[in-house]
């Protein structure tokens, strides 16, 4: 016991140990749980099988992160560079855990900015609370469920520059910039508003050089300009010069996206009320209490908000992982404003029917509320999901599934078409694919004959694929359904089955798993 209480005094002492605890657990927590999704084949192509089949290809061929689904390089969607940086790792461990474990704890290292923000700004107690409240946030959690992103990444990058800037280190401050536009061709957006909040902090300053009409020698001012200058820059030529580069089209492919933006504002109002909901409420609403800060986040509101494609616009999903800094920052100038504000409205909801001293209490329990809730829709507590009392039967049954899907993968010798959540499996290869869109089999390809199947896409036509592979599976072995299993279910009727089998014979079943080989009319492998 005496040994217990001298660490818990050393503890109190070195909070920011406290903080690396927390990340040490929250990065083993959120690994495990990934690694279970996608054994657990919760997780497909778009996007686990994009990165893994792009890293894999630059390694192993003369293209730049090649993949099949887009008829080219990724850099034709989305210029993140920082998979260059990756390259070495994934060349020792080739694996999806590589990626999603390097997720975890890149994240999880946000708590550190964080906790230097809040302790400076609030104090030491404050600043572990907000290293906990930023590991519990409910939106984290969800992009970090949502297989790997390079724009996660951006997130603890983002927070090391805000607290290099606050503390005047405009070098390290740069660094970190240059290092989270490197994440996604939108990150820039978030550094140019950066640099206009810290020039706002100075604009004092700014408007005597703009009275004299000279130029700034202070670094105060120089630097958050270099930010805008270097984001429009960046921005510009991702945008406009190197993706249209990469691209067939030779232009941006998400663009589209945005051509009716007011129209769209109005589409699915109370999703998109609830999805802003779900972000301020873990944190009681208190970034709305600084707006400088949280207005950094405004393109990417606007990215997500003017849009009509639902995945912009829910927590669990990687497209909020450029309002986390802001958010939390806000939410730590906003606690440290609370006492001087003299609106009678925000004064009466967070002094009068707040009890005293319980603001922190509160939002560590609405954030670990909310957490849970998320666990038990979309995260590894999901459907037939893990918990105490079903672990021993489902992780045998997940381990059974994948070894028969492994036997079927070691037949594949040639070109495959794999279903969405089977892509994965099979994507360290060049002559991998998987149709576009959420689409059943046939759906997904052009007929000119009745029975002959004919690849949707030039590249596939044109080489062909020797091997079919599905999964009959309507439910994940392990965490809940997942909706990419139903893509190819009517292959598996019997009309559609006999389609297939003019032009390919069943050539290995077992366990829900099927692999159908080109031309093959022999009896099928019973796989184990």
């Amino acid at each position: 016991m005496p040994k217990i209480g001298n660490l818990l005094r050393k503890l109190k002492d070195r909070p920011l140990y406290i903080v690396l605890i927390f990340i040490a657990i929250y990065t083993l927590y959120s690994s495990v749980c990934a690694i279970l999704r996608y054994y657990g084949l919760y997780y497909g192509a778009f996007d686990m099988g994009i990165y893994m089949q792009s890293l894999w290809t630059t390694l192993h061929s003369d293209s730049i992160f090649h993949t099949s689904l887009w008829e080219g390089s990724r850099f034709a969607h989305h210029f993140e560079p920082i998979l260059f940086f990756i390259l070495p790792l994934y060349a020792l461990f080739p694996r999806a855990e590589t990626l999603l474990v390097l997720q975890s704890l890149v994240l999880a290292l946000g708590a550190i900015p964080v906790y230097w923000i809040a302790r400076d700004e609030l104090g030491k107690k404050a600043g572990v609370t907000f290293a906990g409240l930023y590991l519990l946030y409910p939106a984290l959690h969800g992009i970090n469920q949502d297989e790997f992103h390079g724009s996660a990444l951006a997130i603890p990058f983002l927070l090391f520059c805000f607290y290099m800037f606050k503390n005047k280190r405009y070098k390290w401050g740069m660094v970190f910039a240059v290092l989270a536009m490197m994440c996604k061709e939108n990150v820039p957006l978030v550094v140019i508003f950066m640099g206009l909040y810290w020039l706002w902090e100075e604009r004092d300053k700014v408007k005597i050089y703009l009275r004299k009409r000279i130029f700034p020698r202070e670094q105060g001012i120089i630097f958050p300009a270099c930010l805008i200058l270097i984001g429009t820059v960046w921005l510009s030529l991702a945008v406009f010069v190197i993706i249209p580069h990469f691209n067939p089209e030779g232009t941006h492919p998400l663009l589209y996206r945005y051509e009716t933006p007011f129209q769209n504002l109005i589409v699915d109002p109370d999703i998109k009320i609830s999805y802003l909901f779900c972000l301020f409420a873990p944190l009681l609403f208190t970034p709305l209490l600084h707006p400088p800060t949280l207005l950094i986040g405004l393109p990417i509101f606007a990215q997500n908000l003017l849009t009509d494609n639902r995945d912009m616009y829910h927590i669990w999903s990687q497209h909020s992982a450029l309002l986390i800094p802001w958010l939390f920052i806000a939410s730590i100038y906003g606690v440290k404003r609370l006492p001087a504000i003299k609106n009678k409205l925000i004064r009466s909801v967070y002094f009068q029917r707040l009890p005293s001293g319980k603001l922190f209490p509160l939002m560590i329990a609405v954030s670990l509320s909310m957490t849970l809730i998320m666990g038990f829709v979309i995260g590894p507590l999901a459907g037939r999901g893990l918990n105490l009392t079903t672990m021993p039967r489902e992780l045998p049954e997940m381990a059974s599934h994948h070894r028969t899907l492994q036997e079927a993968i070691e037949l594949i010798d040639g070109p495959v078409y794999a279903q969405d959540s089977l892509f994965p499996f099979v994507c360290h290869r060049l002559d991998a694919y998987y149709t576009l869109g959420d689409t059943d089999f046939f759906e997904g390809y052009r007929r000119t004959e009745p029975g002959e199947i004919t690849p949707w896409s030039d590249e596939v036509k044109e080489r062909g694929f020797d091997y079919i592979l599905m999964d009959k599976t309507r439910h994940a072995p392990i965490m809940g359904y997942r909706p990419g299993n139903e893509y190819m279910m009517k292959a598996i009727d019997e009309e559609s089955k006999r389609k297939i089998e003019s032009e390919y014979g069943l050539y290995a079943e077992g366990n829900g798993i099927y692999l159908y080989k080109k031309g093959y009319q022999g009896e099928p492998i019973l796989l184990d």
